[in-house]
């Protein structure tokens, strides 16, 4: 798991001892530096601080300017209580921000560990790039490099230029490669991450239907819709309440790789189009 952290030195170092060997984490300079890291690795979660930059006050504006650019990127705010906290935690809370770490309190390092592990998307993202290993195998290092950052973060990648630009190929390369991996087309790969966090949205009810496909770069949510249709033969709302986690990483598995030998049953669905916003 890669972490990005913007967090004050006492709360970094307690983060990396949590975090151990088992996680990287990114250690952000300023926020600028935090945005660079976000785009330029395959980040899993972000953890902030509203001291972050500012010791002696404490601030929210900058942590929701991040979390608005990268809306399906998991957030932790690692923070002190204090009298000066007490407002931006609130800000943030209304924002709907809900993991909350307050240090020295419940920073141990096994619930701090635990948090970071837990976080939607991140094991859904795991057990989809399971799935796809040996497609994955079959392309260079660097191109099976972007598609993991896709799958793991797919904010990030605005379409297809973003993802052969990742994979340092030509877009047309980039098409060569998937069709002789048994991968659908790269257009479809970008809508298939999307899918998968999406469905991660879907199952926590604070977040509607719109604000799923807005979070996850859809145009809208009838495009999200007929994208769920073609990835796991089922609307949004039936994803959410008749399909289980493994169930629909298997259903969109082989939907993104058609011809893998799967060890989980393979299903298949008429081929549409997503509806892909800037793919």
């Amino acid at each position: 798991m890669h972490v990005a952290a913007c967090v004050q030195p006492a709360k970094l170092s307690r983060l990396q001892g949590a975090a151990g060997d088992r996680h990287r984490v990114h250690a952000a300079l300023d926020w600028a530096h935090a945005d660079a890291i976000i785009r330029r690795q395959p980040v899993d979660v972000l953890v902030v601080d509203p001291q972050f930059d500012t010791p002696a006050e404490a601030r929210s504006d900058r942590i929701r300017a991040i979390r608005n650019r990268y809306r399906s990127l998991p957030m932790i705010v690692y923070s002190t209580l204090a009298a000066q906290t007490l407002r931006p935690l609130v800000e943030l809370g209304r924002e709907g921000v809900e993991q909350l770490i307050l240090f020295g309190l419940d920073d141990d390092p096994p619930h701090l560990r635990q948090m970071l592990e837990r976080q939607p998307g991140i094991v859904l993202s795991e057990r989809l790039l399971s799935h796809l290993e040996r497609p994955l195998s079959r392309v260079p290092g660097s191109v099976s490099a972007a598609l993991e950052r896709l799958i793991r973060n797919p904010c990030v990648f605005r379409g297809v230029p973003d993802l052969a630009a990742s994979a340092g190929v030509a877009r047309r390369t980039l098409y060569r490669f998937f069709e002789r991996a048994g991968l659908v087309t790269p257009r479809e790969l970008v809508a298939g991450a999307r899918l998968l966090r999406g469905y991660a949205f879907l199952r926590v009810p604070a977040y509607s239907l719109d604000a799923v496909a807005e979070h996850v770069r859809f145009t809208d949510a009838d495009a999200l819709t007929k994208a769920m249709k073609w990835g796991v033969g089922m609307t949004p709302g039936r994803a959410r309440d008749r399909m289980g986690p493994d169930e629909f990483v298997a259903r969109l598995a082989a939907r993104l790789a058609p011809h893998a030998d799967f060890n989980a049953p393979h299903y298949w669905f008429a081929s549409h189009s997503s509806g892909v916003a800037n793919a």
